[in-house]
């Protein structure tokens, strides 16, 4: 996920404009963490809020987003105005989570016979996900997993992460949906729908490239 030069400037103008600090909150997805590392690297003293799934998901189905689609959009405000509060700069030299720690709790492991042990509680796989839609930072593997929680969160809101992870037995909460998964689930009303507005408004677009009907 790329940011146009242009729009960074921007951002850096109206920050210097207005001596305004800058306050980054993305989707909890792959594409909202890879846009959060680029202001990461563009503007390392900005501020990160952040929004888990359980704040950020469609509650019900509508007509461009199904059920559990997640956006920051469907946040209500006083979740939002709550993550925008609670926003923290990264700490590029923190140290505090290690891969041991992650493996205590069953979110990595280094053999099989490692993963089994976990196979009631989800899963280590199914376990870290949930970790990171827990956290706002969304679906990431290991390496990733770790370095957010050590740029970004404090022992107590990981172990809250880890308390609200399925139990012995417990099913595992489904994952979130994206636009192309909704776009995927859509019937043929949807499809009309999208043909009277001239363009489709899930279609992926390249960056630096306006959608079709808006050139």
């Amino acid at each position: 996920m790329e940011v146009k030069r242009e729009r960074m400037d921007e951002i850096e103008e109206l920050s210097v404009k207005y001596d305004a600090p800058i306050v980054v909150l993305f989707d909890c997805d792959t594409a909202g963490r890879q846009l959060r590392n680029a202001f990461l690297r563009r503007f390392p003293d900005a501020a990160h809020a952040f929004m888990g799934t359980r704040v950020s998901s469609a509650k019900e189905d509508g007509k461009w987003h199904a059920r559990g689609n997640v956006g920051v959009e469907h946040g209500e405000g006083e979740d939002i105005a709550r993550a925008i509060a609670d926003a923290r700069r990264a700490d590029r030299d923190r140290a505090v989570f290690t891969r041991e720690a992650l493996a205590e709790w069953g979110l990595v492991a280094d053999a099989d016979a490692d993963a089994d042990v976990w196979a009631d509680f989800g899963g280590v796989v199914q376990r870290r996900r949930l970790v990171g839609e827990y956290l706002g930072v969304g679906d990431c593997d290991g390496r990733q997993l770790l370095r957010q929680m050590n740029l970004f969160f404090t022992e107590d809101e990981a172990r809250e992460a880890i308390e609200a992870l399925p139990k012995r037995g417990e099913p595992v909460p489904p994952k979130m949906t994206d636009g192309r998964a909704d776009r995927a689930r859509a019937g043929a009303r949807d499809l009309d729908d999208f043909t009277a507005l001239g363009f489709d408004p899930t279609a992926y677009v390249p960056p630096g490239r306006a959608p079709r009907g808006f050139e």
